[in-house]
């Protein structure tokens, strides 16, 4: 809009069409059509350059028409995979460029990077209700088993070994311990849990597990 409104300071100047395009970088043809928008209009250049920019583009139409977004066909498509998206971004590994550089490869008319994620993140707002909860220094300790093993090689046999990982949190400060187990049984659960409150150096008011099956049972209201 800048470079619109120069043009139309120097053609109220009387400066040649050649000189503008050399000073603006804007080609001739250009200016030779804004100036026919702009004489059609029977308004002197004085005048025009006190109007706003929207008015300004509307008279050169470059004003471009306001989409409702309900009914523009790109939101319209890109609501219609939202629930492929949420799959694939629970997916390891798939983040929210990748997702994009599939989606625009598909659809080259979609929304830049930018306004995906954008709506991408208006999506989770509406779909992923938060609970807020309050912790305390030391109160707890939540462990549980990730949900992805790690692997290593069996270098005398050279068979791929899956070791489950124990993973140990205190809420409060985001502090964690992780080892990976042998086995997910309960005596190397024990061990792993001595080392969590080894190395944190204390022990907490209590620890918490997702109904790890190595020490529960069965399910029921009591508090143990």
């Amino acid at each position: 809009m800048q470079k619109i409104r120069q043009i139309l300071l120097f053609l109220e100047r009387g400066i040649s069409q050649r000189a503008i395009e050399k000073e603006v970088k804007i080609t001739r043809k250009t200016i030779a059509l804004y100036l026919q928008k702009f004489l059609q209009t029977g308004i002197d250049f004085k005048e025009l350059l006190k109007r706003s920019d929207e008015q300004l583009e509307q008279i050169l139409g470059l004003l471009k028409p306001v989409v409702p977004e309900g009914t523009d066909p790109r939101k319209v498509h890109f609501n219609s995979l939202i629930e492929y998206f949420n799959k694939e971004l629970s997916r390891i590994g798939v983040t929210r460029l990748l997702l994009w550089e599939e989606y625009i490869k598909e659809y080259p008319a979609g929304f830049q990077y930018s306004r995906f994620c954008e709506l991408l993140q208006d999506q989770m707002k509406v779909n992923n209700a938060v609970m807020h909860f309050v912790h305390y220094p030391a109160k707890l300790l939540e462990v549980d088993f990730a949900g992805d093993m790690l692997h290593y090689v069996d270098p005398s046999t050279g068979e791929l070994i899956a070791c489950p990982v124990y993973v140990a949190v205190l809420p409060f400060s985001g502090y964690g311990y992780v080892e990976a187990l042998p086995d997910a049984k309960l005596p190397q659960v024990v061990k792993a849990l001595n080392h969590t409150l080894d190395y944190f150096g204390g022990v907490p008011l209590a620890v918490k597990s997702d109904n790890m099956r190595q020490w529960v049972s069965r399910s029921g209201l009591i508090r143990i």
